[in-house]
């Protein structure tokens, strides 16, 4: 007879480890994004005549 059990505890383990894995993921993803849109936003405030090359930063 299969040992339901055992098959039980490895596939709710998998499941475990999975799930940490991809909401680590999510969270670096939505770091990642916020990087970027905040350096968009430097770029596209940036003032032209800034001779420092500096742009404004916005958080």
């Amino acid at each position: 007879m299969p040992d339901y059990k055992a098959m039980y505890y490895h596939l709710a383990g998998q499941m475990s480890i999975a799930i940490e894995v991809l909401e680590g993921l999510v969270a670096i993803t939505e770091r990642l994004k916020k990087a970027q849109q905040t350096t968009e936003s430097m770029f596209i405030n940036c003032d032209e005549d800034d001779s420092a090359g500096n742009p404004k930063e916005t958080v």
